[in-house]
């Protein structure tokens, strides 16, 4: 599962960062993931993934996520995909998929059905 790899080279690097916003993302972002692991590991990749986008639509954070992913180092992305044909490190592809993400920040999840969060109460 890619954003579990993401997830812990973020964790590793947690003394070099600042106080910022983006250390408040990586910390959402380390929390969920670790959360979806522990609390859903009977699913498969895919109910996984499926669990990781409705978490960030609720906290608004899915182009914060998106762009996690794609700064994350050469080494764990190739793990999973093709170092130079991915949406990546594609920067005009990875700007078209950001820009589309950014407006889903606009929308109120905060009722989202709750059986698509069962097993991460907490975060």
């Amino acid at each position: 599962f890619y954003s579990v790899k993401v997830c812990d080279e973020y964790d590793g690097r947690r003394s070099q960062w600042q106080r910022t916003k983006l250390e408040k993302t990586i910390i959402c972002y380390i929390n969920g993931v670790r959360s979806i692991e522990k609390g859903l590991s009977t699913f498969g990749k895919d109910g996984r993934f499926q669990s990781w986008c409705c978490l960030a639509c609720k906290l608004h954070l899915l182009s914060d996520w998106f762009q996690l992913l794609s700064q994350c180092s050469d080494a764990c992305l190739q793990q999973f995909y093709d170092p130079l044909n991915n949406c990546f490190r594609q920067e005009k592809l990875n700007q078209f998929i950001i820009n589309i993400l950014e407006p889903v920040k606009d929308f109120d999840f905060a009722h989202l059905e709750p059986a698509l969060l069962k097993g991460l109460a907490g975060v």
